[in-house]
């Protein structure tokens, strides 16, 4: 049995969630008034923000005592549930910008990493090379 990697995976995922960005982007050209696209973008961004930093902080606790990195993990749990908190909190004070939109697009971002591991869990030849 070979060991997940997580690194790897969240490579991916921040790949593919730059892809839609700048899709999204490509589609603000032609639409800029569309408060959809704009919650979207607004919420992949966000969404890659919290993917980003939860990988730091991951890799950053490996070499930590349980104690330790339990602390440490919970800190980076409210860090990150504050951001999602005033993303959504501006996004609702502009009035124009699609709330429910942007809290799809933060979901997006653990959806792709989710069905990711989920594709390689169920080909174990993935990532193996011949030799």
């Amino acid at each position: 049995m070979r060991d997940w990697d997580f690194n790897g995976q969240l490579v991916k995922t921040l790949r593919i969630s730059c892809f839609i960005l700048a899709f999204l982007c490509a589609a603000l050209i032609l639409r800029p008034r569309d408060p959809m696209v704009w919650g979207f973008l607004i919420g992949v961004a966000a969404g890659m923000w919290n993917a980003f930093f939860l990988g730091r902080r991951l890799h950053a606790i490996v070499s930590l005592a349980a104690p330790q990195a339990n602390a440490r993990m919970k800190g980076g749990f409210a860090m990150r549930l504050s951001i999602v908190v005033a993303v959504l909190f501006f996004v609702y004070r502009t009035g124009w910008i699609s709330l429910l939109a942007t809290a799809a697009g933060m979901i997006a971002v653990p959806c792709v990493f989710t069905f990711g591991a989920l594709c390689v869990s169920l080909n174990p030849q993935a990532g193996k090379t011949e030799r």
